[in-house]
C-alpha cells in the first residue's frame, strides 16, 4: 500500500509538472515575421565555416551618397550584435567598389576582388549591400539588398532583399516589436516612434531584421 502511495504521488507530480512547463510554453509570444522579405541560401553557405567577413560599403541606386555612412554604420552594428563570425569595415576600398555595379546579376564577385579582399583584410567572406529605396521623411521607406560572397570562389552563398514601408500595417509591428525589445530601458515621448524619426535608428531596425535571415 505505501508503495502504491509513492508512485501515484510520483505520476501526480510528472503530469503537474508537464502542465505546469505546457502552459509557460505556450504563453510564450512569437517575435513578428516580415513575409515580405525573400532571402537565399546556398549549399556553400553551411560549408564556408565563416569566422570573420568584410562588410563593404553600401551603394545606392538613387545617387543620395549621404546616407550611405550611416546605413553601412548601422548593418555594421548590428553584424557585430549577431556574433557568428567577426566583422571589419572596409577602409579605401573604393577603387574595387567601383568593379561591383554588375554584382547581384552575375551572383558572383570579380577574381580580382577576393583577392584583394583577402590580401588587405584576411576574410573568409565579403557582405556587399545596395540601397535599393529610400525615403527618409515620415514615414520612412528603406529597401536593402544584401549579399554576403565567398571569399575561396566568389560565389554569393547568403542574401536577403526588402522593403520595408513603414506606412504599412506590417512594418510598423515589427518597429513595435523591435522597441519593446531594444528600446525598453530607454524613455522618451515618442515611444515607439522614435525609431521612424532617425536614419540611423530605422536603418538598425532593418538590419536587425534582415540579418535574421543569417
Amino acid at each position: 500500500m505505501k508503495t502504491f502511495r509513492i508512485t501515484a504521488i510520483i505520476i501526480l507530480f510528472f503530469f503537474t509538472t508537464v502542465s505546469i512547463t505546457g502552459c509557460a510554453s505556450s504563453s510564450k509570444k512569437s517575435t513578428p515575421q516580415f513575409t515580405s522579405m525573400s532571402y537565399y541560401k546556398s549549399d556553400e553557405y553551411d560549408n564556408a565555416n565563416v569566422r570573420r567577413a568584410l562588410l563593404l560599403p553600401f551603394t545606392i541606386e538613387s545617387g543620395r551618397d549621404e546616407v550611405i555612412d550611416e546605413i553601412t554604420d548601422a548593418f555594421f552594428v548590428e553584424l557585430q550584435k549577431v556574433s557568428k563570425f567577426d566583422t571589419v569595415m572596409a577602409q579605401g576600398f573604393q577603387d574595387v567598389l567601383s568593379q561591383q555595379r554588375d554584382v547581384w546579376g552575375r551572383g558572383l564577385l570579380r577574381t580580382d576582388t577576393v583577392v584583394e579582399a583577402k590580401k588587405r583584410y584576411n576574410v573568409d567572406a565579403i557582405i556587399c549591400g545596395t540601397i535599393t529605396q529610400y525615403h527618409p521623411y515620415e514615414p520612412p521607406v528603406l529597401g536593402i539588398k544584401i549579399g554576403m560572397f565567398s571569399a575561396r570562389s566568389g560565389n554569393i552563398i547568403w542574401s536577403a532583399d526588402a522593403i520595408f514601408d513603414s506606412s504599412k500595417a506590417e512594418v510598423i509591428k515589427l518597429v513595435k516589436a523591435y522597441h519593446k525589445e531594444h528600446y525598453q530601458r530607454m524613455q522618451s515621448l515618442y515611444e515607439w516612434n522614435i525609431i521612424l524619426l532617425s536614419v540611423k535608428r530605422y536603418a538598425q531596425f532593418v538590419a536587425y531584421q534582415m540579418l535574421t535571415t543569417l
